[in-house]
């Protein structure tokens, strides 16, 4: 554990422990979070131990099984849950798709969603819809901004089963009341299902306070894992309810061949890589030991806003995520500009940032505001906008 009182001192530090911040102002944790020292030597290391001691030795197998404990174990701590809740997966899309498909749906039943999520939740209810003749209702809550809780009651109706949404919005940026959507799906014997990929490390999450019943992470995101990496939370009373669709003989007891494994261990499906989950141990340590969950996500909270003032500022610009339920995701437009164009700007002047493209949703460009980002990167980041608007788009277009 690495303690440093000063806070410059701090973030000096911690940003040396990942090199991409040194090499761009690194904005895009939405997408893929910057990869620490330790998650990379760990990978390294263990790739290196496979190549020269082979894959397949006495005790791998138990080691492997030990290893996935110790991961359930550190998500448990950090989400405020139980370790036999979550089950590892290799993406948020993953996670939705157990608990989706896991569920024993009849013609006619409902799903209500929202008008901003991603594909990685819209195509396995389209699917589902495609399979199983169900009904997908979207409830529009604008930018997030509006009267969410009331939208998504006013789409509930007694053949609603789930309502599956973002806990934060990949597009607009905008925190959903994750608490009061969970209180009115349960007032009406619905389930919550929840796709995490933006919130789980950008926000402090307790699940257990929240009654939540699937929360799907993304490993790759804001936790700064490996590629390939996360896990789905699911409430331990649900695993009666939420079968696995896919089974393999390391997931089932011993005692039966149609007898699942305990918890949430029964999901988990297919080999994965050794190395990377390793890597996102360590990482998941190293958030915890070196940087500090408290910190971080005060911090996130902190520069989000700090980023959302400085580019409001901008004439020409419109910041479109709303900023008393927001923390580091910042969309916004440029009049007379394409987010794609804004994007790969910035790039060119060593920024990095990303645009959102996915109809019927709104298109933005994005900026991902992370804990080791500082408060110069937000000077600068602003400037070289308001440089570019003052260019015009035919400067931009020209290159």
């Amino acid at each position: 554990m690495t303690t440093l009182a000063n806070p410059q001192t701090k973030i000096d530090h911690l940003r040396s422990q990942l090199p991409a911040t040194q090499a761009t102002a690194y904005f895009n944790a939405g997408t893929n979070g910057p990869l620490s020292i330790v998650a990379h030597d760990t990978l390294v290391a263990a790739a290196h131990k496979e190549l020269h001691t082979g894959r397949i030795v006495p005790g791998i197998y138990e080691s492997h099984a030990v290893r996935n404990d110790r991961i359930r174990a550190l998500l448990a701590e950090t989400f405020h849950a139980l370790p036999a809740e979550f089950a590892l997966t290799r993406s948020t899309t993953e996670g939705l798709n157990i608990a989706l498909h896991g569920l024993d749906w009849e013609r006619g039943d409902e799903v209500v969603t929202t008008n901003l999520e991603h594909p990685g939740l819209i195509t396995p209810l389209a699917l589902l819809a495609h399979r199983y003749g169900l009904e997908i209702r979207v409830a529009n809550i604008g930018r997030g901004d509006g009267d969410v809780i009331g939208a998504i009651h006013d789409s509930i109706t007694p053949r609603t089963r789930v309502i599956a949404l973002s806990h934060l919005i990949w597009s607009s940026g905008a925190i959903l009341p994750l608490d009061s959507i969970v209180e009115v799906a349960h007032d009406h014997g619905a389930l919550v299902i929840v796709d995490a990929a933006q919130s789980a490390g950008q926000i402090p999450v307790n699940l257990h306070a929240s009654e939540v019943d699937v929360y799907a992470i993304a490993g790759q995101k804001w936790l700064c894992g490996p590629e390939g990496t996360g896990a789905v939370f699911i409430r331990q009373n649900l695993t009666s309810a939420i079968r696995p669709t896919f089974i393999r003989y390391a997931q089932a007891d011993i005692s039966g061949y149609l007898l699942p494994a305990s918890g949430a261990r029964r999901y988990e499906m297919g080999e994965s890589y050794s190395p990377s989950l390793l890597g996102l141990e360590a990482t998941l340590i190293w958030l915890k030991d070196d940087v500090g969950w408290d910190w971080l996500h005060g911090r996130i909270n902190e520069l989000g806003r700090l980023c959302w003032d400085t580019l409001a500022a901008i004439p020409s610009l419109t910041v479109t995520t709303p900023r008393d339920r927001m923390a580091g995701l910042v969309c916004f437009s440029v009049e007379g500009f394409t987010p794609q164009a804004i994007t790969s700007e910035l790039f060119k002047r060593g920024i990095t940032i990303r645009y959102v493209a996915y109809p019927p949703g709104p298109t933005v460009a994005r900026v991902a505001v992370g804990w080791w980002n500082t408060e110069e990167e937000i000077s600068g980041l602003g400037a070289n906008l308001a440089e570019i608007i003052a260019a015009g788009p035919e400067a931009v277009s020209s290159k």
